[in-house]
C-alpha cells in the first residue's frame, strides 16, 4: 500500500459582501465556530476562495493549454526557460508549479470537508430554512469533488480525502484513477440533490454552484471514464432543464457583459478590489496579467496561442471563433496604440511630410516596446481592453469560465455518438456549429467523432481543456517529448519526503531526482 501524509492549514474564515470578497475576521475553534447561518455561509465561502488563488488559476492554463498544441509558455526568456522542462515532459517533483497544484487543491478539499462536518452538526433551527443548510453542505460537497477532479486530471493516482484532516500524522493511501472518478461521481450525485437551479439564486449569489453545475460535471467525469450512457444522461439533464442556452454572439460570452450569462454553467467570479491587490490576497483575476502582451501593456505575455491553433480555425473556415479567440499582433497595436494611430491619421490628412514622419516614428517606437512575442497571437478570451483594465495590475475584474453550455452540448454529442444515437449527436453538434456560422455536419461513425473532437478544440480553445482532451483521446503522442509514462505530472517531492519513503513517485518520474 502506498501512503501519503496530507499536510494542510486549517481554513481561515471569510466574510463576503459580494459573495467572494474576502476579509479575514479572525479564528475560532471548530467546536464553537458553527453557531449561526452567517458563519456556515462564511465557511463555505472559504472553500470557494482557493479557486481564486492566482496559483490555482495559473495551473489551469499551464496544464491545460501550454502543455498542448494550443499554446506556448512564452513571456521573458526566464519565464520560458523555467517552464521548459514541464513543456517537454521532463518536469521534476520539486518544481513549485507542481507543488502549487497539489497543495492548493488539497487545501480546498480540507476547507470543504470542514464545512461539511461543521454545518452537518448544526441544529436546523440556526438556519432560516433547512433547505439553506442542505444547500451549503451540497456546495461544499461539490467543491470537494471539483478539487479531486482537478487533481486526478493532473496527477493520475491521488489520495481520496473524504473527511476533515486534522492531524499531520494521518496517512491516506493513493487510489487508482477509476476509484477517484468513482468518488467524484458519488459526491456530485449527492450534491446535486440539494443544489438549487441557477434561476433560483439572487444576483449577488451568481457564481455559486448550481444543480446544473453538478450535472454538467457529472457528465464530464463520466466522459473521462467512458461511461457514455451516464455522460449522455447527465448532459441531457442540463439541456432539458432549460436553464441555459447558447449566446447568439460567441464573443459576447467572454465580455464583462456576458458574465454569468445564459451560457454560464460555472465560472470563477472576480472584481477590481481597491483595497486588496497583493499576489496572495486579492479578488482580481491575476491570470489576465499573465496573458496581456508584454511591455506594451503591463502584462507578462505568457500563454500565447500557436500558429497550429490558428491553422485549425482556418481549416474549418471558422472566422467567428477565430476572431473571438485569437488576438493578432496588429490587433494588439490597434487597441493599445489607438492614440498613436489617430495622430498618424491626422498628420496624413494635413499633408505635412515632417508631421507624418514624426507620427510614423512615434508609432514605430511604441510598437517596438512589445517584447517576447513568440507566436504573434494572444488569448482574446482573457484579454481586457485598456478602458476596462484595473489600475491594480493583479486585480482585473474579468471572470474565468470553467463550464459553458456549449461544452455540455459537445459532451452530449460525443456520448450519443458512442451510444448509437448519431442523430442526436449531430443535432447538438450542429447547434454549436450554427452559432459559429458553420455548415451542418452530416457525417457518421468515426468521421462524426472526429468532427466532435475538432469542435471541442475550436469551441474551447484557450479555456484550459486541450491537453486533457489529447490525453483522454490517446493523441498526446503528437506533442514533442511526450510519453505515456509522463502523461501525468510528478507527485511533489515534499509530499514524498514527509512520508519517509512510504509512497512511490508516479512511475514515469521514478529516479528523476
Amino acid at each position: 500500500m502506498k501512503y501519503i501524509i496530507i499536510v494542510m492549514l486549517l481554513p481561515l474564515v471569510f466574510s463576503c459582501e459580494d459573495f467572494l470578497e474576502k476579509e479575514k475576521l479572525g479564528e475560532e475553534t471548530f467546536d464553537v465556530y458553527y453557531n449561526s447561518e452567517e458563519k456556515a455561509i462564511h465557511s463555505v465561502t472559504a472553500a470557494y476562495s482557493d479557486v481564486k488563488d492566482y496559483r490555482f488559476g495559473w495551473t489551469l492554463w499551464a496544464f491545460g493549454e501550454t502543455l498542448s498544441d494550443n499554446a506556448v509558455y512564452s513571456g521573458s526568456d526566464g519565464d520560458n526557460a523555467g517552464f521548459e522542462l514541464l513543456k517537454n515532459f521532463n518536469g521534476t517533483p520539486d518544481m513549485h508549479y507542481v507543488t502549487n497544484k497539489w497543495r492548493l487543491c488539497y487545501r480546498g478539499i480540507n476547507k470543504a470537508s470542514q464545512a461539511i462536518e461543521g454545518i452537518s452538526k448544526m441544529d436546523d433551527n440556526l438556519f432560516s430554512s433547512v433547505e439553506v443548510k442542505h444547500r451549503l453542505i451540497a456546495e461544499a460537497r461539490f467543491l470537494r469533488a471539483f478539487f479531486h477532479y482537478e487533481l486526478v486530471r493532473a496527477f493520475g493516482r491521488i489520495p481520496i480525502v473524504d473527511h476533515w484532516v486534522q492531524s499531520v500524522n494521518e496517512k491516506i493511501g493513493q487510489s487508482e484513477i477509476g476509484e477517484v472518478y468513482g468518488f467524484i461521481i458519488d459526491e456530485l450525485e449527492i450534491a446535486a440533490i440539494d443544489l438549487p437551479l441557477k434561476s433560483e439564486y439572487s444576483t449577488d449569489n451568481l457564481g455559486r454552484v448550481t444543480k446544473g453545475t453538478a450535472h454538467a460535471y457529472l457528465a464530464k467525469a463520466n466522459m473521462y471514464m467512458e461511461n457514455w450512457g451516464a455522460a449522455r444522461d447527465w448532459a441531457l439533464e442540463v439541456i432539458e432543464s432549460e436553464e441555459y442556452g447558447l449566446d447568439p454572439d460567441f464573443g459576447h460570452v467572454f465580455s464583462f457583459d456576458g458574465e454569468h450569462g445564459i451560457e454560464s454553467v460555472f465560472e470563477i467570479s472576480f472584481h477590481d478590489s481597491e483595497t486588496e491587490s497583493s499576489a496572495f490576497s486579492n479578488n482580481g483575476n491575476f491570470q489576465t496579467l499573465f496573458m496581456l502582451p508584454r511591455n506594451i501593456t503591463y502584462g507578462y505575455g505568457i500563454n500565447q496561442p500557436t500558429q497550429d491553433l490558428f491553422e485549425a480555425f482556418e481549416a474549418e473556415g471558422d472566422v467567428v471563433r477565430r476572431d473571438a479567440t485569437l488576438l493578432t499582433t496588429e490587433e494588439v497595436f490597434e487597441i493599445e496604440l489607438a492614440d498613436f494611430y489617430v495622430a498618424l491619421e491626422a498628420a496624413e490628412e494635413s499633408g505635412d511630410a515632417e508631421a507624418i514622419a514624426a507620427a510614423e516614428a512615434a508609432l514605430e517606437e511604441e510598437k517596438n516596446k512589445l517584447t517576447f512575442n513568440r507566436t504573434g497571437f494572444y488569448n482574446e478570451k482573457m484579454y481586457v481592453s485598456p478602458e476596462n483594465r484595473s489600475s491594480q495590475i493583479r486585480n482585473n475584474g474579468n471572470n474565468i469560465r470553467l463550464m459553458r453550455y456549449a461544452e455540455v452540448l459537445l459532451i452530449y454529442a460525443e456520448a450519443c455518438a458512442h451510444t448509437n444515437a448519431e442523430g442526436e449527436a449531430r443535432e447538438k453538434l450542429n447547434w454549436v456549429r450554427d452559432r459559429a456560422g458553420l455548415e451542418d455536419v452530416t457525417a457518421s461513425g468515426q468521421d462524426l467523432l472526429e468532427s466532435i473532437y475538432t469542435e471541442r478544440r475550436l469551441e474551447l480553445a484557450g479555456e484550459n481543456d486541450r491537453y486533457h482532451d489529447l490525453v483522454r483521446l490517446e493523441r498526446a503522442d503528437k506533442l514533442p517529448g511526450w510519453s505515456e509514462s509522463r502523461k501525468y505530472w510528478p507527485v511533489p517531492q515534499a509530499e514524498i519526503d514527509v512520508t519517509t519513503g512510504e509512497i512511490e513517485q508516479n512511475e514515469g518520474y521514478t529516479g528523476s531526482n
